[in-house]
């Protein structure tokens, strides 16, 4: 067993408005629910590119092949497991 412990919010953006986001309970919230601010925007542009997703996906918004072929196949995917469905019928 693998435990992965990371704070709240961990990815999204640290502070906003000066206020704490990550670790604390307004990273549960909407961060930046005042979307007429243009510095909200650049905070919300700069979170979305953070996750890099020209390096997930191709041009017209397919997961990569290569990412793909890493996901397990048959009886080895997590909902085929019959540890996590109840057991072999």
């Amino acid at each position: 067993m693998i435990v992965f412990r990371s704070p709240k919010g961990w990815t999204g953006p640290k502070t906003v408005d000066g206020k704490q986001t990550e670790g604390t309970f307004r990273s549960h919230q909407v961060p930046m629910g005042d979307m007429d601010k243009p510095e909200h925007l650049k905070i919300l542009e700069d979170w979305m590119k953070s996750y890099r997703a020209e390096e997930l996906f191709d041009a017209g918004g397919k997961l990569r092949p290569e990412l793909a072929d890493l996901a397990p196949q048959g009886d080895r995917r997590m909902g085929a497991n019959p540890h996590a469905n109840g057991g072999c019928s």
